[in-house]
């Protein structure tokens, strides 16, 4: 009798094990590449990493390198965006050079840049 319940503890114990009692959630079920933040665009969190990966590169939009300005202040690239060619260039429309010369920008970072030209490209 005893054997039969030790039996039965350990049939139950092994159900609860292999049933998944622990569970981890996996970043990428949680966070689709896909997904894109344009609820809190900012000039520090936002573009200022699309222009250090993609244009504050060397030999481009670097002092000394040969793309108009220098971004890698906001300075330099508040002036590009004043005279209004860099959202015509990051969205590969109109007359003036495609940005990158590379290929497109993820349309999410194209997008977020349009949304901080838009709100009054603020140093923030």
């Amino acid at each position: 009798m005893r054997t039969k319940y030790l039996l039965m503890a350990v049939v139950v114990a092994g159900s609860l094990l292999a049933s998944g009692g622990c569970y981890y959630d996996v970043e990428a079920d949680l966070y689709p590449r896909n997904f894109c933040d344009t609820a809190s665009v900012t000039f520090s969190g936002s573009v200022q990493p699309i222009l250090q990966g993609n244009c504050a590169i060397l030999g481009c939009h670097v002092p000394g390198g040969t793309g108009t300005g220098d971004f890698t202040t906001y300075a330099g690239f508040l002036a590009q965006v004043q005279n209004g060619g860099v959202l015509n260039a990051i969205q590969h429309q109109g007359n003036v050079q495609p940005m990158p010369p590379s290929g497109k920008l993820p349309d999410c970072q194209i997008r977020q840049i349009e949304l901080w030209v838009n709100a009054g490209a603020l140093n923030n």
